[in-house]
């Protein structure tokens, strides 16, 4: 079964929620370098969600990353932004204080980055897609994945 196979199999009344990111960030995500995103925000939605990417580019975090690690990243022109890039399983949303007994030490370590007045969004099984146009919105957003994957490639930015 292919990913887009798989994502039509696993929406909820033919849709996904989805969280929108600024590049690289999206990338991090969905190849798995990111396991824990940052929000002054937190959500009470658990499941798989959509990652999209923006239009934007965090550029001094780009090149803090490419010049202080060894994560493979793409060249800035090959991000890729304005749609869906991934998919990934949102499993925790919580204060980095207030996480539960029952996390593991692994994932307790994720949160050492997160400030204490913010949420840290936790994410597993990452998977990349290709690119799907489509706009972004501020927050947890739903998207309708039968629609999305049935508009030709211009036009699906316009859907949402």
């Amino acid at each position: 079964m292919t990913e887009i196979e798989r994502l039509k199999a696993g929406a909820i009344n033919g849709c996904y929620q989805a969280l929108s990111f600024k590049q690289p960030f999206a990338w991090l995500i969905t190849n798995g370098y990111l396991m824990v995103d940052d929000r002054t925000w937190g959500t009470t939605y658990r499941g798989p969600i959509l990652i999209h990417a923006s239009k934007g580019l965090y550029d001094v975090y780009y090149d803090y990353l490419k010049a202080n690690t060894d994560i493979p990243l793409p060249a800035k022109e090959n991000l890729e932004f304005g749609g869906i890039v991934g998919v990934a399983d949102l499993i925790l949303c919580s204060r980095p204080d207030e996480l539960p007994d029952t996390v593991s030490r692994l994932y307790r370590a994720q949160f050492k980055g997160v400030d204490s007045r913010h949420y840290g969004f936790l994410f597993e099984q990452p998977r990349s897609l290709p690119l799907m146009p489509c706009a972004g919105k501020l927050g947890v957003f739903e998207i309708d994945i039968e629609a999305l994957l049935n508009a030709p490639p211009a036009a699906q930015a316009e859907l949402f």
